[in-house]
């Protein structure tokens, strides 16, 4: 038996002025097309973000990426070790325990790639976003999540 969507009584969504409802859909379909854009590239999300802070970084350590992305040592090996497995990845010892990242020349080749993709991605989620207000809403996410990891 099929209802008629004009049977249906007009629902009220008590969700749809917090901000943070509509933050959490509006990553969760903005991640979902980037993983869309990645997958020709066989890296997901993370290793792709990983890959382009490796490649803005370089020599930087396990612990200074943790501090700068706010990432677990745990939820990092898993990214270094594939990136490392792709061949993209050179190691240096430095001081003590640490190990300096920087990207290979392997690294450097799927770096471009996944900034292509990364520019793609945007242009498509930004189109609505008129150029002259890019820069007011950058800061104003940015706030929301500071506020939102001081809370």
């Amino acid at each position: 038996m099929s209802v008629s969507l004009s049977a249906l009584p007009d629902l009220v969504d008590p969700l749809d002025t917090l901000l943070s409802y509509h933050l959490r859909r509006t990553t969760t379909a903005a991640t979902a097309a980037l993983a869309n854009m990645l997958q020709p590239l066989e890296l997901n999300v993370s290793e792709a973000t990983l890959l382009l802070f490796l490649g803005a970084n370089q020599g930087c350590t396990q612990s200074d990426i943790g501090r700068a992305l706010r990432a677990q040592p745990a939820n990092l090996v898993p990214l270094i070790n594939k990136l490392a497995l792709l061949g993209a990845l050179d190691k240096q010892p430095r001081k003590g325990r640490a190990i300096a990242l920087s990207l290979s020349d392997e690294g450097q080749q799927l770096h471009a790639k996944v900034q292509q993709a990364f520019a793609r991605h945007e242009e498509a989620i930004g189109r609505s976003i008129p150029p002259e207000r890019r820069d007011e809403i950058l800061a104003l996410l940015r706030q929301v999540c500071r506020d939102a990891c001081h809370s």
